[in-house]
């Protein structure tokens, strides 16, 4: 008989959910079914999730992260033995493979020194005039007002509006910038003022790094993505 229950384990950093053999849309009710059962266990916290075989496209996956910033969780690892859900995990930041225990961490994505580069989450949006700051790379579930202003170590992803003021990195150390939205922000990544074309300005789901000391900016025309 297979399994139809999500297991729960308390692991370094967070919470690790595997959750059984289903369909994506199976899985995404079991999951969000059992985080509002015990709200006040989930709520604020950080989960790494396992999904097994099932395979993601990076819509679904999308949907799913909207869920959980609703629910005030944070979703910082997707595990899976699906390509697909793979790729789509990596396109949002999130890491694929649980980190060392011990602080060894993936050297290609750490600290110079080989230790793991930990993901903090902000499970809202930033308030107006605020200045937040965090040495190591964020997640923020919400949005940036015009008026407030980011300062981040790593890399940062912004799952909402990027309007205000943002410095992502530092000359010298690669970090990437990722958010959904965009209303002329003001960025700094990695030492490099960046300015969003124009024509791009009304496009989803942004990604900026640098290579080399050039800036690489991606992001998907409105009308590409459709949101279940």
């Amino acid at each position: 008989m297979e399994r139809r229950e999500l297991l729960v384990r308390g692991i370094h950093g967070g919470v690790l959910i595997s959750l059984p053999a289903l369909p994506w849309y199976q899985q995404r009710d079991l999951l969000i079914s059992r985080i509002q059962s015990q709200e006040r266990f989930f709520k604020g916290g950080r989960i790494a999730l396992d999904v097994g075989d099932t395979a993601w496209t990076a819509e679904q996956l999308q949907k799913l992260l909207k869920d959980l910033s609703d629910e005030g969780v944070c979703l910082w690892t997707v595990l899976s033995q699906s390509p697909q859900t793979r790729e789509a995990a990596e396109f949002y930041g999130f890491q694929t493979s649980l980190p060392d225990p011990k602080g060894a961490g993936n050297r290609s994505e750490g600290r110079a020194d080989g230790t793991a580069d930990p993901l903090r989450c902000l499970a809202r949006s930033l308030e107006a005039g605020e200045h937040y700051c965090a040495d190591s790379s964020l997640l923020v579930l919400g949005d940036v007002p015009k008026d407030a202003s980011l300062e981040v170590g790593g890399s940062l992803i912004v799952w909402g509006k990027l309007s205000g003021n943002v410095r992502v990195g530092s000359v010298g150390q690669p970090a990437t910038l990722k958010f959904l939205r965009c209303d002329d922000p003001k960025i700094c990544l990695n030492g490099l003022e960046v300015e969003i074309p124009a024509k791009r300005k009304n496009h989803l789901i942004f990604e900026l790094s640098t290579e080399n000391g050039e800036l690489l900016l991606k992001s998907e025309k409105t009308g590409r993505l459709r949101l279940l």
